[in-house]
């Protein structure tokens, strides 16, 4: 049931508090508690002391009258606007139980999800133990950095976009400046988009097992490491212009951004000195330096070519020879493009 659910994009009214909320959701979720936070730890203070009865009757006595209306209202009003609508809460218990029968008293019939958000969870978990029985068609898009494989995924409709649900570029550059989400969410949301690609080929750019402070589920990585390959390959000018456009040049609009940009690189930087070397770590961090005070675009492009000549397209190369056997297609971004599309 919970698949079909999913897969017709069934939007669901979650009853939990906002902190249990935030701490784990799923996508086409709306938050809107039966009851906050603060009067679900009164009543859960009460149902450990004196029992279910009791912590129903206070938790009856905190929403009633204009509390419970408006409750109620915010409800009805998005079923109106979304008449597919379920809804859950915690387990499948009283929460959600309570929240139906309100919103029968008004005319209002919604079904609930049995076992609640523990059972989506618990679902999502599941699809992942079992994704080696998939028989689709999976390609990793790999290439040197700086070849905008995003941008090639994000033009795919067969495709997921890793990055995009973590959050993250995917590099020790590739934090942006909101916040990653949790792993819960990100796991979830993964499952979601995985059920909702009905396409006999699945696209994944090539990734490490983390994107920042994210783990890809560990079955999902291992089924990647296992794919077949096509290998995107760009020249070095446009790859540099990629990134002073995807990672740059957005920050060089005031002063503020400025400084502020080129003490993040300065210190992401120095997440990868031990790798690059005391040497070329140095003479990048001079480069990045004199780029960000002088405002020379020139200057950045040239930090940028040594990073990736220095370090990146070593790596790169490296990782690549262990699995240059499973690649069944190279060419420019045009051709890689149509052929992930055929």
């Amino acid at each position: 049931m919970l698949k079909d659910l999913i897969q017709k994009k069934t939007p669901f009214i979650d009853v939990r508090s906002p902190a249990e909320f935030n701490q784990g959701s799923i996508p086409l979720s709306i938050n809107i508690p039966i009851l906050n936070d603060m009067e679900r730890e009164i009543v859960g203070k009460a149902f450990k002391s004196s029992g279910q009865e009791t912590a129903k009757k206070i938790g009856h006595q905190l929403v009633s009258g204009k509390i419970k209306n408006d409750r109620v209202n915010e409800w009805k009003k998005f079923i109106e606007a979304n008449p597919t609508s379920w809804l859950y809460c915690a387990r499948g218990g009283l929460r959600s139980e309570i929240a139906q029968s309100w919103l029968k008293d008004i005319g209002l019939i919604i079904d609930r999800v049995d076992g609640g958000f523990k059972s989506i969870r618990n679902f999502c978990l599941e699809v992942f133990e079992h994704i080696n029985e998939d028989n689709k068609d999976w390609i990793v898009l790999a290439g040197r950095t700086g070849s905008d494989k995003t941008g090639m995924i994000n033009k795919l409709k067969n495709s997921i976009d890793l990055e995009g649900l973590a959050n993250h570029r995917g590099s020790a550059f590739g934090a942006r400046s909101t916040k990653q989400p949790s792993p819960v969410n990100f796991e979830n949301f993964l499952t979601f988009e995985y059920l909702y690609h009905e396409s006999n080929k699945l696209v994944l750019e090539d990734e490490s097992r983390t994107i920042g402070r994210l783990v890809i589920p560990s079955k999902f990585y291992d089924k990647m490491k296992k794919s077949k390959i096509c290998i995107v390959e760009v020249p070095i000018e446009e790859r540099i212009e990629n990134i002073f456009n995807g990672y740059v040049a957005s920050h060089l609009e005031n002063d503020k951004n400025i400084l502020l940009a080129k003490e993040r690189f300065l210190a992401n930087l120095d997440k990868i000195k031990k790798r690059l070397g005391a040497s070329s770590h140095l003479i990048i961090k001079k480069k990045i330096q004199e780029a960000f005070s002088n405002y020379d675009h020139n200057a950045h492009f040239d930090w940028i070519e040594k990073l990736i000549v220095s370090y990146y397209d070593n790596m790169y190369d490296y990782q690549l020879n262990k699995k240059i056997d499973r690649c069944i297609f190279k060419g420019n971004t045009l051709e890689c493009l149509e052929y992930l599309r055929s």
